[in-house]
């Protein structure tokens, strides 16, 4: 109890040390002796003040006119101190209420987790199992940690539903893809081929159109060969008594025979390489810029069998040149030897061949029926009875080649 009072009272340190006695030991001072010693040195400490004036303060107690009423103050109840008990049955009770808000939204995740997988919305899903998966470890509820795990498997079962379909899809993408690179190969290899075809066809078609031209123009080679040879042979083969008819022109004194023609002619004389019938430049579309005769004289030509034959005079100003120079025509007057009166085929007409009162032949006699003198004359009028006489023909069958052209 003393060890007490001296811890309270501070009286524990200062207690001074104890004398020693003689024999070297420690009397220790006892507390009634140090009470006494504080009391005077308190008084002692009392007599060194000095007292001090308080006539600077006074106070004045005012009169109340009225008792004032005294406020009573509710007395306050103490709050009950908690106790290890109550605070235990109190944090009991929180983590129950707590734990019961935990289940409850436990349980909703877990339902919102199987709506989500019901719909297919994987993410969503996942999310909600996540923020069960950080709730759960809270928990024991053996029915919500078997409804997790059937969650975790619903999800795990959509999840390889879902990459099956995904996977499914890519194969099938990959197979449309693959179908359809297939199907474009197989169109480009058709498209090459139907060129390919179309290029061998043409190929062909330009191949057989060439060997049809080539043997054409074979053909035609051939033809105009054999035509050269024949107009040759037609301006080179002579009359079997041919000295008979040159003697006969030659005492009549002829020296020319004569063909009249439009001047625009003469181009196309030269190039085709002489004069041919106007029969013979119809059937090988040979054009003549400017034909003399007409419908007319051309079916009075076929009529007497002469549409074939080149149209030569003995006289240079036959009436037929007049009439076409006055309608128009530029027309000159080409000399020809006589050596084409001397040709086998070369026939004689005593007056104009268009006339149906001529008569025409290749013989010695025909020739000699030709009245040389009424040819001989100039400017000759239609009255006069020399007018058709002076008209005879020379008729060279179908060609007379340049080399019997003396002027051109």
């Amino acid at each position: 109890m003393f060890k007490w009072l001296k811890k309270i009272l501070g009286m524990q340190k200062n207690l001074p040390s104890s004398k020693p006695d003689d024999g070297g030991r420690k009397n220790p001072i006892s507390i009634c002796d140090e009470l006494d010693k504080r009391k005077l040195n308190a008084k002692s400490e009392k007599e060194r003040l000095t007292p001090s004036s308080t006539d600077w303060y006074s106070i004045e107690i005012q009169q109340r006119s009225t008792q004032r009423v005294p406020i009573v103050f509710p007395i306050r109840k103490l709050e009950e101190l908690p106790t290890l008990k109550s605070l235990k049955i109190e944090r009991l009770k929180k983590e129950a209420h707590e734990f019961k808000l935990l289940k409850e939204e436990i349980t909703t995740l877990l339902m919102d987790t199987e709506s989500f997988i019901t719909q297919g919305k994987v993410k969503d899903a996942k999310e909600a199992l996540d923020a069960v998966r950080n709730k759960i470890v809270r928990i024991k509820d053996a029915n919500i940690r078997k409804h997790y795990i059937q969650a975790q498997k619903a999800l795990t079962k959509l999840e390889n539903t879902l990459e099956k379909k995904r996977l499914a899809r890519v194969k099938e993408e990959q197979e449309r893809k693959e179908e359809e690179e297939s199907k474009r190969k197989a169109e480009e290899e058709q498209i090459i081929k139907e060129k390919e075809r179309q290029e061998e066809e043409l190929r062909k078609k330009r191949q057989e159109e060439a060997d049809r031209l080539a043997t054409e123009a074979r053909k035609k080679e051939q033809a105009e060969q054999a035509e050269r040879q024949r107009l040759e042979k037609l301006s080179a083969e002579r009359k079997e008594n041919w000295e008979d008819f040159y003697q006969v022109l030659e005492s009549n004194d002829i020296r020319f025979l004569y063909h009249f023609t439009d001047k625009r002619n003469i181009p196309s004389i030269k190039r085709h390489g002489g004069l041919f019938s106007w029969h013979y430049c119809e059937t090988n579309n040979i054009n003549i810029p400017r034909q003399g005769g007409d419908y007319d004289s051309r079916e009075l030509d076929k009529k007497y069998g002469l549409q074939d034959y080149v149209r030569l005079s003995f006289c240079d100003d036959h009436p037929m040149k007049y009439r076409l120079q006055q309608s128009g025509s530029d027309m000159v007057v080409l000399r020809i030897k006589i050596d084409v009166a001397l040709l086998k085929d070369t026939l004689f007409s005593d007056i104009n061949a268009a006339d149906r009162l001529h008569t025409h032949g290749g013989s010695l006699l025909d020739l000699k029926r030709v009245n040389f003198d009424a040819t001989k004359r100039h400017f000759v009028s239609k009255n006069d009875e020399d007018f058709k006489p002076h008209q005879a023909e020379v008729m060279v069958k179908t060609f007379v080649p340049l080399k019997y052209i003396v002027n051109i």
